[in-house]
């Protein structure tokens, strides 16, 4: 209490006295100071009374004197911390510029090496664009194995030196030669045709990455070109893990058909790892070919016996049946539009026949049964065959009449003229001429 009266004394002011001293410890207002020759009355209102303090000069000068030691005690503090905190500040700094100094250094001395320090917002492409490299030989030397996330402070290889080495030493084995490119000709073509390896060619004609290749362009290439036909294709394939029958088939340019000739033991819906696969495209041609030729001879022996069973039948059999069937109705009475048993046309007579003893049913007008069946000329014509004619006076070229070939020379028929169902030969003039062509009804 004593030490803020004496600071308000000094200063005049309660506000400097709270912040220079210690902190206050009950609120007081000081409402009177009286001061007097040998005292100093101070008049303090706390907790709602007045209360009248008396100092002595003696005890003033007291406090003046311990007052002052503290102040000068924090001052010194104050400038010593000042000190050491510049001190601290300038080190620092100092610190911080050779790290500069020596990072720049070795990012220096990195490039210089063939390596790269990754900034933010740098790709792959973006670093072998700035550097001028192909993108395969960047990922290759970095072994990123697909992996193409990149982090800023991650240190890269940049092929350089190494990669011209080995072009160089390419070239120094092999003589140079001149390539002129022809249309259709790509980057990946020719290094496959010379037996070269892209980035090697790519080396070799200062290229870019992925350059346009031109009609008539001349590139340096080494060696002389190899057939791509008479290179040797692998025979066999160990099978690695993740890899599929579709996928093995696919690369190999084999159908899934093929592998399963070339591998009949191995169960293809499940490969194991490890085993080994049959993979020549000539040998699964060649058994494509025997597997084809098998089936077409099983077929061929299997329609051989149906076609001889057919043509015993054919013959024999059915000419004979339909020959007796028609036979039956000789004497019937011919009536123009019917075909029943009592009474027959021309037409109406050889449908009924045909129905009944072959089971195959024709048209009904004789125009129209002139082009059902096998065309057959006169000299190849067998029992049971349809015969046709035009009965016309003048001859005006179309079919009005029909009959059975029942054999040697002989028909039946439905005579308009003779007005039953009748025999007659094909060597009476009157038919001979008007005969026209023959069907034969399988």
């Amino acid at each position: 209490m004593l030490k803020r009266i004496y600071t308000l004394l000094i200063s005049g002011t309660l506000l400097s006295i709270q912040a220079s001293y210690a902190a206050p410890q009950t609120p007081t207002n000081i409402k009177k100071i009286i001061t007097k020759k040998d005292k100093i009355i101070v008049i303090v209102r706390e907790n709602g009374k007045d209360k009248e303090i008396v100092l002595t000069k003696e005890q003033l000068e007291t406090l003046k004197k311990t007052d002052t030691k503290k102040l000068s005690k924090k001052a010194s503090k104050g400038k010593s911390v000042k000190k050491s905190n510049t001190k601290e500040k300038k080190e620092l700094v100092s610190k911080k510029d050779t790290t500069k100094k020596t990072a720049t250094t070795k990012v220096k001395e990195k490039l210089k090496k063939g390596q790269y320090r990754v900034v933010s917002g740098d790709t792959f492409f973006s670093i072998a664009r700035k550097f001028k490299v192909s993108l395969s030989d960047l990922t290759k030397l970095n072994k990123t194995k697909g992996k193409t996330l990149i982090h800023p402070g991650d240190i890269i290889k940049i092929p350089g030196n190494n990669f011209e080495q080995k072009a160089q030493k390419a070239v120094a084995t092999n003589k140079k030669t001149v390539y002129k490119v022809k249309r259709g000709d790509t980057i990946y073509s020719i290094a496959k045709k010379y037996n070269m390896k892209v980035t090697t060619l790519k080396k070799m004609n200062n290229l870019i990455p992925h350059p346009k290749l031109k009609p008539g362009m001349e590139l340096t290439v080494l060696g002389k070109a190899v057939d791509l036909k008479k290179r040797k294709t692998p025979i066999k394939h160990t099978v690695k893990r993740g890899e599929t029958i579709w996928t093995i088939s696919r690369r190999y340019n084999l159908s899934i058909y093929e592998l399963r000739l070339l591998n009949p033991k191995i169960k293809t819906r499940s490969l194991r790892v490890g085993s080994v696969l049959k993979i020549s495209k000539k040998a699964a041609l060649k058994l494509v070919k025997t597997r084809k030729s098998k089936k077409y001879k099983k077929r061929s022996k299997r329609l051989s016996g149906v076609l001889a069973r057919y043509q015993k039948r054919g013959s024999s059999s059915s000419s004979r049946n339909v020959v007796a069937y028609a036979k039956r109705f000789l004497g019937t009475r011919y009536v123009w539009g019917a075909s029943r048993p009592g009474a027959f046309d021309c037409s109406g007579f050889t449908q009924y026949v045909m129905r009944h003893a072959k089971g195959r049913t024709i048209p009904r007008v004789s125009r129209r049964q002139a082009y059902y069946g096998r065309y057959i000329t006169r000299r190849n014509l067998r029992a049971g065959d349809l015969i046709f004619f035009d009965t016309s006076h003048r001859r005006r070229g179309y079919v009005n009449h029909v009959g059975i070939y029942i054999g040697n020379g002989k028909f039946i028929h439905a005579s308009s003229g003779k007005h039953r169902v009748v025999i007659t030969s094909l060597s009476k003039p009157f038919y001979r001429q008007r005969f026209m062509w023959g069907r034969r009804v399988r």
